[in-house]
């Protein structure tokens, strides 16, 4: 037992010890602040932006979009047009990737999360 409480009273430990204890406040602080902003963000989302989003049929064109694509790889006419598109999009700048990632991440992701959410 006296062994253990010089350990304590060693200056080494303590100062891993209010390493430590920073570190852990200044991770709460960190939430605190995330959160705070993150409930004041929520507050600057108006009802209208909400209920436009409810009327919305960009993740139903979408959908349909990409199931035609998709099925126009099975149909025999139209297998030669899409692979001399897959070759045409493989000289796609990365740019043009990106953009086609945000607007099917901002649509399915967010709208469908907000639908999830819902039920």
């Amino acid at each position: 037992m006296i062994q253990f409480l010089s350990i304590l009273k060693n200056p080494l430990t303590k100062m891993v010890f209010n390493k430590a204890t920073e570190h852990f406040r200044h991770k709460a602080e960190k939430t605190k602040i995330i959160r705070a902003a993150e409930i004041e963000a929520a507050k600057t989302i108006s009802v209208e932006q909400i209920k436009q989003q409810e009327n919305s049929y960009k993740d139903e064109w979408l959908c349909f979009f990409f199931t035609i694509i998709f099925a126009c790889h099975f149909l025999p006419f139209t297998q030669d047009a899409m692979q001399r598109g897959w070759e045409i999009l493989e000289f796609a700048d990365p740019m043009f990737w990106y953009i086609i990632l945000t607007i099917v991440g901002a649509s399915f992701g967010v709208t469908t999360m907000n639908k999830i959410k819902k039920k």
